[in-house]
């Protein structure tokens, strides 16, 4: 049984589409070991051109033609020839089909892999994929794929056939003349041995070049995202620098690969020489002294030399192969990966949701060393507004983090209507939850596909609407194309005010039942700033809301307000309240309103 951990698991799936492939690789190796035969009674034809008669084992061909086609011996001079032409036509067409079959095996394999592949990847945890380099994920997905690609649409035809081949000549050779073939395949060993010993090579040198592409696209992918920083500070060359080290490093080891690859095939050419050199010494005096015939000799040469390129293409094809399992090792990390986040088997649906949110006791540590949530106490009502403050990292996020369950609590528990968030689906309680966030991402698609993100079935009217209500509808029928305007990607056509209003947009036509605003204004201008405060006012009518946030004027109007210090809640309560303790808000709120007594 094949292992799930082998690459040739993979094949499975197509099983009929590799057995056809495999019956035609079979017929290429049987019209391959029909040349060298049909090349005997050729030969000995026009060694006994004067009349001379084939006597011996030379005469079993001739006459197993002449008893199968029913033909005479004069018949077969004309015969023989197209019977030659009969096994270069045989192995073209099913070298055609063979080759075809084999190569959409390959496509079709790599395309399960790249599906399952991104499929594990878009399910990984939120923990896995912010520790992932983007440019490393990138090269596995692309560059790895492709040698897998390669390993199975090429590589394995290779095997496959140039195996039966090699075996069906051996069959030629060793019924020609067995004695001189042990003579022959004394060398066989060795050949092996330098095969394994080169594919263990490769194999390492091939894990050390799939590793260093894929920090060169993690360079690559960084670079570019950054490029206006690195202008900024005049770091061109730098950059250049550094880049040019990593493609030393890549060509230094894929030059060593190279080495192997080009030691394989002459050292495979010398041992073909030397094989060759014994056999004509040996042919020569086995044909002087009786014991067999030139065409016999010739067949059985024929048959021998034939044998050399399969076995210089077994040595490549090895050589191939093994750097494809050594982009399928690291393909595998990704797939054999899974999101420890998942739904419990009784998991159920969240339905009709008042909005009270509890969270008891929770705490949490990005790493079992550093706790980052320290047994944090506390409720929201349906419909309230709750605001969240503190310095960064003080656990604000993290806390929203663990509501939609990007990452689980490891003590404690968060409740929603008095249940465990844990006992409803993952994907029915992010449903439920609309989240703005201060990195606002946008796809390079159109406003109107960036808005209905989260929507299957939605109509134009729904999503003006949603603009509406996130004060975006008048800058977006400015643009060119109005709602079928292509944005961007990240949607650097548009400003940081424009973007954070086509993200409030789709949360709205989300319509979610509670809402998160994780810092959706700390970067904007004031006009910005001002139109989405507006748009939040209107969204968060009927809804529990969270608002994480910097500027404290935007969380004035919150029914409490949570101030979070390394991990735990140091006070809570009303604007107006927290003022009058003069504690940590206070200090806060004053460092951002010197003025505040004036105010008050």
């Amino acid at each position: 049984m094949i292992d799930e951990k082998s690459l040739l698991f993979h094949v499975k799936p197509f099983i009929r589409r590799f057995s056809l492939a495999l019956f035609c690789l079979i017929m290429v190796a049987v019209f391959s070991a029909l040349f060298p035969l049909i090349i005997q009674p050729v030969m000995d034809e026009l060694f006994n051109a004067g009349g001379g008669e084939v006597t011996g084992k030379s005469r079993y061909i001739p006459e197993l033609i002449k008893n199968l086609l029913r033909i005479d011996k004069e018949a077969m001079r004309f015969v023989l020839p197209q019977l030659l032409f009969l096994s270069f036509l045989g192995n073209a067409i099913f070298s055609f089909f063979s080759l075809y079959l084999m190569k959409t095996l390959g496509l079709k394999v790599v395309r399960n892999i790249r599906d399952r592949l991104y499929r594990n990847l878009v399910n990984q945890s939120i923990d896995f994929l912010s520790k992932a380099k983007t440019g490393d994920l990138v090269s596995r997905i692309s560059n790895d794929i492709e040698k897998i690609k390669f390993a199975v649409s090429e590589t394995l035809a290779v095997y496959v056939r140039e195996a039966f081949t090699l075996v069906a000549l051996l069959l030629v050779v060793f019924y020609q003349d067995w004695k001189m073939s042990l003579y022959s395949f004394v060398i066989v060993p060795v050949a092996a041995g330098l095969m394994f010993a080169f594919g263990k090579k490769v194999k390492k040198r091939g894990l050390q070049s799939q590793e260093a592409i894929a920090e060169l696209s993690n360079f690559l992918t960084e670079t570019v995202t950054g490029n206006k920083i690195v202008k900024a500070y005049n770091m061109e060359e730098f950059e250049i620098e550094k880049f040019a080290k990593l493609n030393q490093n890549h060509y230094k080891i894929n030059s060593k690969i190279a080495l192997l690859y080009s030691l394989a095939a002459p050292i495979m050419h010398i041992i073909g020489g030397l094989v060759a050199a014994i056999i004509i010494t040996l042919g020569t005096q086995r044909i002087a002294s009786g014991s067999m015939s030139p065409g016999q000799f010739f067949s059985f040469l024929t048959a021998l030399f034939l044998m050399y390129n399969p076995l210089k293409r077994l040595s490549q094809a090895n050589n191939d192969y093994q750097q494809g399992i050594a982009g399928f090792e690291r393909i595998r990390y990704i797939i054999n990966n899974t999101n420890p986040i998942k739904d419990k088997a009784d998991a159920v649906e969240i339905k009709d949701i008042i909005g009270r949110i509890e969270f008891e006791r929770v705490s949490f540590s990005y790493s079992s060393n550093i706790p980052v949530i320290k047994e944090v106490n506390f409720a929201v009502n349906p419909d309230e507004m709750i605001a969240l403050v503190g310095a960064s990292g003080s656990g604000k996020t993290t806390l929203m983090n663990l509501l939609t369950r990007f990452y689980e609590v490891e003590a404690g528990r968060i409740l929603i209507d008095n249940r465990d968030i844990r006992d409803f689906t993952i994907k029915s309680l992010r449903d439920a939850i609309g989240l703005v966030t201060q990195d606002v991402f946008l796809f390079n698609d159109t406003v109107r596909n960036n808005i209905a993100y989260a929507r299957k079935n939605y109509s134009l009217e729904e999503i003006k609407q949603s603009a509406e209500i996130a004060r975006a509808a008048d800058f977006i029928g400015q643009l060119p194309r109005g709602y079928d305007t292509v944005v961007g990607e990240r949607g650097v056509f548009l400003s940081n005010g424009q973007r954070q209003r086509i993200s409030i947009a789709r949360a709205i036509l989300k319509k979610p039942e509670v809402l998160i605003f994780d810092e959706a204004t700390s970067s904007l201008d004031s006009e910005s700033e001002r139109l989405i405060q507006e748009a939040m006012v209107d969204v968060m009518k009927g809804r529990t809301t969270f608002v994480i946030a910097h500027r404290l004027s935007t969380i004035i109007e919150a029914d409490k307000i949570l101030v979070i210090s390394k991990g735990e809640i140091k006070e809570s309560g009303s604007h107006s309240r927290l003022l009058k303790k003069r504690g940590l808000y206070y200090s806060l709120y004053n460092l951002q309103f010197p003025e505040m007594d004036i105010i008050m």
